[in-house]
């Protein structure tokens, strides 16, 4: 591949001549016949970028949740709001993640049926440790008796039986790539 008119970090603009590594860095090179040519339109080109620890399918499926913590979201009332608007998944669900105990002290099922007592309702604290679900939440995994909606790993509560389904990467992707990430260590 030949990829054209880029620029370098230090502001040159060249061209790239690419095979399994980067064979010739020149101002102006010709396109050999067969090669596929790239015009970068003069946007920079940098090194991909790996990230080390990402969370991929987690990552994946926040891009359709409400995120729920700061800084987008600080008081009960942005809370109650962000459920409200937030957009149920095709299983019925509502999914916040991001949760921080700033926003409106300590979640729990009481508190998210007051917020949203018709659909079920899960939300995934920041640390990923705690999931508080609400009434509807629990009735829907077979758990309705449970105390407070809070699921904790710590206290040895198994994680909640909710629809499993594969998200969709395509968009994740697209986003990183964007970004320069051209390759992951997923940790999940």
């Amino acid at each position: 591949m030949l990829i054209q008119r880029a620029v370098l970090l230090d502001g040159s603009m060249v061209d790239i001549r690419l095979g399994d590594t980067i064979e010739q860095v020149a101002p102006e090179l010709t396109a050999r016949r067969g090669e596929d040519v790239l015009d970068a339109r003069r946007a920079t080109v940098i090194p991909g970028l790996h990230d080390h620890h990402l969370h991929l399918r987690s990552a994946a499926a926040a891009l359709d949740s409400v995120y729920v913590g700061p800084p987008q979201v600080n008081t009960l009332d942005e809370l109650a709001a962000a459920l409200r608007v937030a957009t149920a998944d095709r299983d019925g669900w509502v999914r916040g993640y991001g949760y921080h105990e700033s926003v409106a002290g300590e979640l729990n099922a009481a508190l998210l049926d007051r917020l949203s007592p018709e659909v079920p309702v899960r939300v995934a604290h920041r640390s990923g440790a705690l999931w508080v679900l609400n009434s509807a939440g629990l009735a829907r995994i077979g758990r309705a008796g449970h105390s407070d909606g809070r699921l904790l790993r710590a206290h040895g509560d198994p994680a909640p039986e909710l629809p499993r389904r594969e998200p969709s990467l395509r968009r994740l992707s697209r986003q990183l790539a964007a970004r320069g990430v051209t390759g992951i260590t997923d940790a999940t």
